[in-house]
């Protein structure tokens, strides 16, 4: 019994720092109506940083912990700030409704990997 206990404590620790799974079909819906209007798909800046390649650059908790509390982010974080101070219009990512939901977060990331 203490074993068992044991055991589903460290599992849980470890789902806790991962990020699920997604659909890229769904991300790119929800990228297309969320993301689009500041982000292109690829390496060139609009309101916000082309996002080609960031899957590269970052890996995918670095991501989802942005896309969940970019202001957050941007207190902790150096390549956050690094975004920012870069940015021609001074801009700040807004915390966006859909992106509290880890399913729609996990959606977007899993499309993301497939802008190169």
């Amino acid at each position: 019994m203490f074993n068992k206990l044991i055991l589903g404590f460290v599992l849980s620790i470890f789902a806790v720092n991962t990020v699920i799974a997604g659909d890229a079909v769904a991300g790119k819906k929800i990228y297309d109506q969320s993301c689009t209007y500041c982000h292109k798909s690829d390496y060139d800046e609009k309101f916000g940083p082309g996002l080609a390649g960031i899957m590269e650059r970052r890996d995918a908790e670095w991501v989802d912990k942005f896309l969940q509390d970019p202001a957050e982010m941007i207190k902790s974080d150096e390549y956050a700030q690094s975004l920012k101070e870069g940015n021609t219009y001074n801009l700040t990512m807004p915390a966006l409704p859909e992106m509290k939901d880890p399913a729609k977060r996990a959606d977007v990331i899993e499309y993301m990997k497939t802008m190169n």
